[in-house]
């Protein structure tokens, strides 16, 4: 496909960003496993409605950590993968420029929760506010594991992940063996989980980096990258997440829970086979012009493995949810239909868009995002109330379609690659099975400590 990263120190780093990429994957897999079983116990627990309200508390308080974190968590990856003496200075300034943040998003959540929350009984809209305090804890979260990434450290980075869903099923499941599962319960274990994790993250960052001293010329710079990645943050949560937070405004409890249930068994999608898009970033950076070759090679994994994953859902789709979660959801799986096809260009379009932050294109990238967004509010707003959740769905769909076109054309327009590098390699595809069992094994070019910096 593209040449570029020859030699022996070349190979050594090829094979290193594969046996992180095949370990990302492995660990997300996990982690949706672990999805998988808290979603069967809340369904077979508290029923669709119990599921749209606690979706309904989660997904608002997320959603407004998203739009306020101001694309930090990008901007200090970016920025710790090009100077790794900066860890110290980046944690301590950025943490002073989130706090203020912090404070605005729980507010503006405070005033907007009885609109977003319309049509959901008034327990779940003081749940809500009662969990709104979590905003902060999700800003701090974006920029620690930011922080992690851009020390190339992806073990810790992977450990960190799979510990929040861990705890979470581990806790759900004593709460529904001692028959005290509810809705509170739930969003309390939630709370529990991310504390711990930011705690854990945070102890790492300070025993490895020390906390430096506030740098306000670092800080100017790494917000200006952060502010021309916020439009892309903004507009790929609302893209993503918008049809779950509008809906509750409009459809009663049951019909946000079936909804809910379609979009997180096709977010799978995005997931797993987007996974690798979480390591590309920072690694792409350190490579230079040759995270090019890495970027096209993950494109193309993640392709194979939606393709597999989004076909067996579509094709079992009714047997499975009727199976595991009971003829209640039922009506999930039409919706699960629809939405699958775009999950897997939307998985595609995170390689793509990470490769354009490693092209220091920040901006750019946001184009495609903000394209979806207008596509999703404004297909939203004209045909949810007629269409109910199948119009959502369709509506996601077609914004994600959008998304990966445009991600693809700006960046073939930012490295000046011929359109053919983007096409599947048939003999690579045929060789991923082999390819990943034998990076799944240590080697001895590998065996090595890694460095302070996880690399």
């Amino acid at each position: 496909m593209l040449k570029g990263l020859t030699g022996r120190k070349a190979a050594a780093k090829g094979g290193s960003f594969a046996r992180h990429g095949v370990t990302t994957v492995l660990v997300t897999a996990a982690t949706m496993a672990l999805g998988l079983l808290t979603g069967i116990l809340v369904a077979r627990t508290i029923g669709p409605e119990g599921r749209g309200a606690l979706t309904a508390v989660l997904t608002t308080i997320q959603m407004l950590g998203w739009l306020f974190g101001m694309g930090c968590g990008k901007a200090v990856t970016y920025a710790l993968s090009r100077d790794h003496s900066a860890g110290g200075r980046l944690l301590s300034t950025w943490t002073l420029i989130l706090l203020p943040l912090a404070a605005l998003a729980i507010g503006t959540g405070y005033l907007l929760l009885p609109l977003l929350l319309a049509a959901q009984p008034v327990e779940t809209l003081v749940l809500a506010r009662l969990y709104l305090p979590m905003i902060a804890m999700a800003l701090l979260a974006e920029l620690m594991l930011g922080l992690i990434l851009g020390d190339q450290d992806f073990r810790s980075f992977n450990a960190l992940n799979f510990i929040q869903p861990a705890g979470v099923a581990t806790l759900y499941g004593v709460l529904w063996a001692t028959g005290h599962f509810t809705v509170e319960a739930a969003v309390i274990v939630q709370a529990a989980m991310s504390t711990l994790v930011l705690v854990m993250a945070t102890a790492l960052l300070v025993r490895r980096h020390g906390i430096g001293r506030p740098d306000p010329a670092l800080g100017r710079r790494t917000l200006w990258y952060a502010l021309r990645t916020h439009g892309d943050v903004v507009g790929g949560v609302i893209t993503q997440r918008l049809d779950l937070l509008i809906i509750p405004a409009f459809l009663p409890a049951a019909q946000v829970g079936l909804y809910a249930l379609a979009t997180s068994l096709s977010w799978l999608i995005v997931s797993l086979s987007g996974a690798l898009a979480t390591v590309v970033m920072p690694a792409a950076t350190r490579r230079g012009q040759s995270g090019r070759a890495l970027v096209l090679n993950s494109l193309q994994v993640t392709f194979a493995i939606g393709g597999l994953l989004g076909g067996g859902l579509f094709v079992f789709a009714d047997i499975a949810i009727g199976l595991v979660y009971g003829p209640s959801f039922a009506d999930s799986a039409l919706p699960l239909r629809l939405l699958l096809p775009g999950a897997v260009l939307y998985a595609a379009a995170s390689i793509l868009l990470n490769g354009l932050y490693a092209e220091n294109r920040p901006f750019t990238a946001t184009t495609a995002n903000l394209l979806g967004m207008l596509v999703t509010l404004g297909g939203l707003l004209l045909f949810l109330r007629s269409g109910g959740i199948l119009a959502a769905a369709i509506v996601s769909t077609v914004a994600y379609t959008l998304v990966f076109a445009t991600a693809a054309t700006l960046y073939r327009r930012a490295t000046g690659l011929p359109w053919r590098v983007f096409l599947p390699d048939p003999a690579m595809l045929a060789a991923l099975p082999r390819r990943l069992i034998a990076l799944a094994k240590p080697s001895p070019a590998t065996a090595a400590p890694a460095g302070p910096a996880g690399k």
